[in-house]
């Protein structure tokens, strides 16, 4: 049995997904640099909702990059190689550090009340 190859136009609107989470989390990055009152000036400024929405789809980043990076690691060149796996490892960090923090605000609050 062969491995599975997944349809080309599903590794396209995948790429094409995993592309702009990249931008916009760049360009999020990058705003709260520039704007005044830093990351919560940046989420002020954008608002919570779309805020929680962005955060939500780190976790369809992380694994979108996971799978680009197993089906298409060896078609690509290397620098494009290593942005997906720098990408893939910023949105999987991203996710494990919520979790961590979610964690313990409800262990911290699980004392308190």
């Amino acid at each position: 049995m062969g491995e599975h190859v997944p349809p080309r136009a599903l590794v396209a609107l995948m790429a094409l997904f995993f592309s702009v989470m990249t931008l916009c989390a760049l360009t999020f990055w990058l705003a709260s640099l520039v704007l005044p009152g830093g990351v919560q000036g940046v989420i002020a400024l954008i608002g919570f909702g779309a805020m929680t929405i962005f955060g939500t789809f780190h976790i369809l980043a992380a694994i979108t990059g996971i799978l680009l990076w197993h089906w298409e690691r060896h078609r690509l060149r290397p620098v494009m190689r290593v942005s997906l796996e720098a990408a893939t490892l910023y949105f999987g960090l991203a996710v494990l550090i919520s979790i961590f923090f979610n964690y313990l605000a409800t262990t911290a609050l699980d004392g308190v009340l």
